[in-house]
């Protein structure tokens, strides 16, 4: 029995060879017209279309008349590039340089770097700004001209520096770094710059200690122990007495500048020494006492003759540092004098391993804390 065979698959070959000779055909009519022409019309065709374009706009572009006039300015006088000035600048370091800034503030420069004191822009030509220089000092004594003659001293005097015009304790040199006036001792630098804390600080205590007190018709009589004195027989310690407000040895050479202002009768239950449990009334009265100088109120509560004072103040070294060395040995309410100007001593305290001091002028009472760190 005879099969029916596809026709694609019989026919095959002769397909592929058709459609080959149709691919060959189409591309000789496509590139056919291109290869009739020769180069000579190509190049004819090309400069047709660059006749037929139209430009944009027919006018040159104006030019802004500053750009032009600059262009001829540089034209007609180009800058020129200087030998390098030595003391200006050298080969490894270029000499110092600022920014074109017009002196008349109506022009607007060309912001260029310039030589340092350029008088005119190299590149603008506008006049430039120029910075005043500072005061001449004719002696070199560190005070300008200006201000020497300001206040009436000689310009070519070198030693006015050292000078002392007005007698406040300040030289002139120092009168100028801080800015007041030579000529007037009321105006000067503050002295309490030349104070000094002078480390360590010490404990000041109580010349006596509060031994007992006695009941009397009129109230109480307390006594007290000074060991540093001596007695009618030329012992040393002595005792003194006093009743209220009454000063304490007020008999005596040798005043204690401290006054009597009260007494409280007190006891207190204390353990037994080497007896558990048991205790033991003890005497804690205590003496008010006030001190003269500054009303400062001490409280003290007896104790025996052998007894340590008690401490009532910190004491503290100042040293004054002009012309000669003077030091200080102030408590609270101390006043020392710096140059006729008088300072009150206002408080004393340990700041760490240092101190502070605070100082107050007694005429203006302008407070200033000293301060000393650890040496």
């Amino acid at each position: 029995m005879k099969t029916k065979e596809n026709f694609f698959k019989a026919h095959y070959d002769w397909i592929i060879a058709a459609v080959g000779v149709a691919a060959i055909a189409a591309s000789v009519v496509l590139f056919l017209p291109a290869l009739s022409n020769s180069p000579e019309a190509a190049v004819q065709q090309r400069e047709a279309w660059l006749s037929s374009v139209k430009p944009a706009h027919n006018e040159v572009e104006p030019v802004p008349l500053g750009v032009l006039n600059g262009a001829q300015r540089l034209a007609k006088s180009p800058p020129v590039l200087n030998a390098i000035d030595p003391k200006l600048g050298s080969f490894l370091a270029s000499e110092k340089r600022a920014f074109c800034k017009p002196g008349d503030p109506a022009l607007k420069g060309c912001g260029k770097p310039i030589p340092v004191g350029a008088e005119t822009c190299p590149f603008c030509a506008i006049a430039q700004k120029i910075e005043q220089k500072a005061s001449a000092d004719a002696d070199n004594d560190g005070l300008p001209n200006d201000w020497e003659t300001k206040y009436g001293l000689n310009p070519n005097d070198g030693s006015d520096a050292d000078k002392d015009a007005d007698n406040d304790g300040f030289t002139n040199a120092e009168e100028f770094a801080a800015k007041t006036d030579p000529t007037d001792k009321n105006d000067h630098p503050d002295y309490l710059d030349s104070l000094k804390i002078v480390l360590p600080l010490r404990e000041t205590y109580m010349p006596f200690v509060f031994t007992r007190a006695t009941k009397i018709p009129t109230g109480w009589r307390c006594e007290f122990f000074d060991a540093s004195q001596k007695d009618d027989y030329g012992r040393l310690g002595r005792t003194l007495t006093a009743t209220i407000d009454e000063e304490i040895g007020a008999g005596v050479k040798k005043p204690t500048g401290f006054v009597l202002k009260s007494y409280e009768r007190k006891e207190a239950k204390r353990a037994r020494k080497g007896m558990k449990g048991m205790t033991v009334t003890v005497d804690v009265s205590e003496a008010t006492v006030e001190r003269k100088r500054d009303g400062k109120v001490i409280k003290l509560v007896v104790a025996d003759k052998k007894s340590k004072p008690a401490p009532v103040d910190v004491q503290a070294t100042l040293s004054y540092e002009r012309g000669t060395v003077k030091n200080f040995e102030v408590v609270p309410g101390s006043e020392i004098d710096l140059n006729g100007s008088k300072y009150r001593i206002l408080a004393i305290e340990h700041a760490g391993k240092g101190a502070k001091v605070t100082v107050e002028n007694s005429a203006s009472g302008k407070k200033r804390v000293l301060e000393a760190l650890e040496q």
